[in-house]
């Protein structure tokens, strides 16, 4: 497990356990409303001014963990939503804000600094639109109520000067999906939104959140009543635990009640065979096709690229395709994909196949709250569901590197990741400046090994990984 937890995701994590607790004693619905005074009190950690604005904000979370968008229901109490499961209500968007957690960053976003020299030119001065800018004492300064923080004073600067300072949300995001509104809270533009998480890894308040499907999965898996099938990401080894085998986790989630474990590996297996047969045929035709794996990456090209969203891959993703597989062997089946991915949840909402998405760390509360440590279990059930090919998904170059065992004709391609990287080679793509048949598209760095909620370094992800494929 990674030593670099920070109060929020371990917060987060007391959250979902405590939860857990309440739905198998069945007491979920009658104690929801005491959770937050009993876990919150005049004793504990705070980080706002008083304990009552602290469990305030608790309780807004707890919405979110419950499954419900917190600004749909900011009028209904939590014993109200926690008696309505099964959901009815579908969300309508996956990453949220919680309003009264949010800081509302009081930062300047363009700030002069002791390297301005006073100098004759004064182009900062010339060059603000708002007249914002006046020489106090030989030194510029900038009047934050007129300033529209457009950055043309620190472009024109030519002692660097005047630096950019963001905020940490709008910084992690890379598709400027993220502002302030008019008391700088954070608001996300929903068009631009791709739902890749970054800023919810990148808030030190804990104030932007993933609605999750955590609760709904412990009703079904404690009643013992649905039929549940989890589908784990091909990024899950070493998740529980770096020394827990595969086989151990594939044990641990039939003992919690599971009835089938099945890795996503398979699917991916499925869909770099048929995207291999698409490659063939633009190769062919001497076009490009993009990878359709991740949807962050995916809903990116259609929000900011439309006129290239033909480009991609027509086939499902390897979550999808193995749901699919999973429904039309027993319909009964509901199932579960687990991963490091927010995206996940929002390709979910538009995936009548896929019925919930966790991720790992919400597995391991499950795991937590049925009294299960993996490092005390000494029994193994082996998995044989994928190899080689679907396995290396898991990291930038995976798909890539399998494409090219399996297309027999000579192709160029290229492997990005990072949202932002992206964004420059779609550009160029655009602009007819590229050379190759393939682009291999991931959102985060270093591909699903380095998801938002991942729980180790990506670098051991990626090797235990490797092992596992037995990849050289």
């Amino acid at each position: 497990m990674s030593n670099n937890i920070s109060e929020v995701v371990k917060l987060k994590r007391r959250l979902y356990i405590e939860l857990l607790k309440l739905v198998k004693a069945g007491n979920l619905t009658s104690e929801i409303s005491s959770l937050s005074e009993r876990m919150i009190t005049k004793d504990t950690p705070r980080y706002r001014c008083c304990e009552f604005k602290e469990r305030a904000i608790f309780d807004e979370r707890i919405k979110a963990v419950l499954g419900f968008n917190i600004a749909e229901n900011k009028d209904r109490g939590l014993e109200e939503l926690a008696a309505s499961f099964p959901r009815q209500q579908k969300i309508s968007s996956v990453v949220e804000v919680i309003d009264m957690a949010c800081d509302s960053c009081p930062i300047d976003k363009y700030i002069v600094t002791d390297a301005c020299r006073n100098c004759v030119a004064h182009k900062c001065v010339n060059a603000c639109p708002v007249n914002a800018i006046v020489i106090i004492q030989n030194k510029a300064y900038i009047d934050q109520e007129k300033c529209v923080e457009c950055g043309k004073c620190a472009r024109a600067c030519s002692y660097n000067a005047i630096l950019e300072n963001q905020r940490p949300c709008s910084r992690a995001c890379e598709l400027d999906a993220i502002s302030s509104d008019s008391n700088r809270q954070a608001k996300i533009d929903r068009d631009k939104c791709v739902s890749c998480g970054s800023c919810i890894a990148a808030c030190p308040f804990g104030a932007i959140t993933a609605v999750s499907d955590l609760i709904e999965v412990a009703v079904n898996l404690f009643a013992e009543e649905s039929k549940l099938a989890v589908m784990l990401a091909p990024s899950f080894l070493g998740q529980f635990g770096h020394q827990q085998s595969a086989a151990k986790v594939k044990y641990a989630l039939k003992k919690i009640g599971f009835e089938l474990v099945r890795e996503v590996a398979a699917g991916a297996e499925i869909t770099a065979a048929a995207e291999a047969e698409e490659l063939t045929e633009k190769i062919e035709a001497n076009e490009t096709l993009f990878s359709s794996c991740c949807p962050a990456f995916k809903s990116m090209v259609e929000n900011e690229f439309e006129e290239l969203s033909a480009l991609i891959s027509s086939t499902d993703s390897p979550m999808a395709v193995t749901a699919a597989e999973i429904k039309s062997k027993n319909p009964r089946f509901k199932t579960v994909f687990v991963g490091p991915c927010t995206a996940k949840k929002a390709e979910a909402l538009k995936d009548k196949n896929v019925d919930y998405v966790l991720t790992f760390a919400e597995l391991l509360a499950l795991f937590t709250a049925s009294n299960i440590n993996l490092a005390q279990i000494t029994e193994e059930e082996k998995f044989e569901d994928a190899g080689q090919l679907g396995r290396q998904f898991a990291y930038a170059g995976g798909l890539q590197k399998s494409l090219q065992e399996m297309v027999a004709a000579d192709f160029d391609s290229k492997q990005v990741d990072g949202l932002g990287k992206l964004k420059k080679e779609l550009h160029l793509i655009k602009a007819d400046k590229h050379n190759y048949n393939f682009l291999e598209g991931m959102a985060c760095t270093g591909g699903c090994v380095g998801g938002p909620f991942s729980m180790i370094n990506q670098n051991l992800a990626k090797k235990l990984v490797k092992e596992f494929a037995k990849v050289d």
